[in-house]
């Protein structure tokens, strides 16, 4: 059983806030213990590929617009942080959980959200006054408070019309209406919907809080991606021809024409089959691909794939395979309306199963739903080479890795 939140109705919140109204959760996770340190924090923050941003603040919650924010991107240099004042400052790191297995596991509470849904968690370490301002972020997203203490002042509902500051590299609002405040401690959750203000404060210097965000991409990036895919799917004799032929004239552009290319271009949007591979490789697209090499240098396997294999003890119980958290492993049921059968993706790519799809099912639901899995449950894949070959791909490219029990 995946682990659930405490005092939560998962059900309650699915109908009555997700996506709609802010929900404090008080120890939503009591017995969850602060992952990483502020040191580790800072550490991940010196590395070139990945992102950090350290940002300093004098507010002025009276006049926004004469408040004083200052924004650094990473990497940082490691004499940086000890320039730094005790008070006022934050550093956030993205996709920590890319980084860190420990705060990837925080993700298996929000199991209830579809996987493919989820961005990243991105984690910030803020010292008495720090934070990034009041804002409006046009995603969901849990705040986990993990150690210290952080104020969250809940905002106005904001849309594409509410101004923000000029000339600032942050996004941050003119005005702010607080209806609410909340004081969180260890282990106490916020959510916030997408564009519901919000203003959070660091009220000690071990403040450390968890942004379990998930992704909301606009229209224009989905259909870009979309028909680019389709794009790929057409040859040179595809083609659009016109037989309407009905006498207008010479410089006319008739109703059918606007008809017959408008019949073209949905049948070729509403494809379900095509729509299911587009969809599956555009979802498990990895956002920082860096750390599937960091992985990678760390899998001790060799490339050809049956030394993959045999590397691996598939009769020792004491270990167990990991899917490496940075990748994004979906899959999608058989679908008898389009005839396809069970589709499998791993970081931008389908997995061809052929005929081996059916009795790969159970398996491949297992990689896709849990963070590890036994020798035994890819066995499976152990029955024919091409099935063998695509587990030790797996393997070969750090999506898969091994580890003895503790």
């Amino acid at each position: 059983m995946p682990p659930v939140l405490k005092n939560f109705d998962q059900q309650l919140f699915l109908n009555e806030y997700w996506q709609k109204k802010p929900l404090l959760i008080k120890s939503g996770l009591p017995d969850w213990h602060n992952p990483i340190t502020a040191d580790e924090l800072a550490g991940l923050s010196l590395e070139g590929d990945i992102e950090s941003r350290l940002i300093l603040s004098k507010p002025n919650p009276q006049q926004l617009i004469n408040s004083q924010w200052s924004l650094e991107h990473g990497p940082f240099a490691e004499q940086r942080f000890s320039t730094l004042d005790e008070k006022n400052w934050t550093l956030l790191v993205q996709a920590v959980d890319h980084y860190a297995p420990e705060v990837a596991e925080l993700l298996t509470y929000f199991g209830f959200i579809p996987g493919w849904q989820v961005d990243d968690v991105m984690v910030s370490y803020a010292t008495q006054g720090g934070g990034v301002g009041p804002h409006f972020d046009r995603y969901d997203v849990f705040l986990v408070q993990g150690q210290g203490q952080r104020e969250w002042q809940i905002g106005q509902r904001c849309d594409k019309q509410t101004q923000l500051q000029p000339d600032q590299a942050l996004t941050l609002l003119t005005e702010f209406n607080v209806t609410e405040t909340y004081e969180l401690t260890a282990g106490d959750i916020l959510y916030v919907p997408p564009y519901v203000a919000h203003w959070g404060t660091g009220l000690d210097n071990s403040c450390m809080t968890y942004s379990v965000g998930f992704r909301s991409p606009s229209q224009s990036e989905v259909l870009d991606d979309y028909t680019a895919f389709i794009q790929q799917q057409l040859s040179e004799d595809d083609r659009f021809r016109d037989t309407t032929v009905n006498g207008s004239g010479f410089g006319a552009i008739d109703k059918q024409t606007i008809d017959n290319i408008a019949l073209m271009i949905s049948e070729k949007l509403s494809d379900k089959t095509q729509l299911q591979q587009w969809f599956g490789r555009w979802a498990s697209q990895t956002k920082y691909t860096d750390a599937n090499d960091e992985q990678n240098a760390v899998n001790a396997f060799v490339i050809e794939n049956d030394a993959v294999i045999n590397t691996i003890d598939f009769t020792n119980i004491e270990i167990n395979i990991y899917r490496d958290t940075a990748s994004r492993f979906y899959y999608m049921d058989a679908d008898t309306e389009t005839k396809s059968p069970l589709m499998f993706f791993v970081n931008g790519r389908e997995i061809d199963l052929g005929s081996r799809a059916g009795e790969l099912e159970t398996c491949i639901k297992r990689i896709c739903n849990q963070e590890s899995l036994t020798v035994e449950d890819l066995q499976p894949w152990l029955n024919h080479d091409k099935t063998k070959s695509l587990l030790a791909e797996l393997f070969e490219n750090g999506e898969l890795y091994c580890a003895d029990e503790d």
